[in-house]
């Protein structure tokens, strides 16, 4: 799909919140609604966090299983 100027600037300005909100908290998480009626999720880990899960020797596993903790803490 492609998008229109305007709707590129805010794609783009969505993505560098995302970013940032990953790099101040680790992990940062997006879900989008889909006309189809399904829903995508996505994750924006940052280096840091990836970095310190290979020092830790984390599998994949729970790297995203810490990654969804902490985009998504419980109440």
């Amino acid at each position: 799909m492609r998008l229109d100027p305007e709707e590129q600037i805010i794609a783009a300005a969505l993505d560098q919140a995302e970013l940032d909100d990953a790099n101040e908290r680790g992990v940062a998480a997006r879900i989008e609604f889909r006309p189809e009626g399904h829903a995508k999720v996505t994750f924006t880990i940052s280096r840091e966090f990836v970095e310190t899960a290979r020092a830790l020797d984390w599998t994949t596993g729970k790297l995203v299983a810490e990654a969804i903790g902490i985009a998504i803490p419980s109440t």
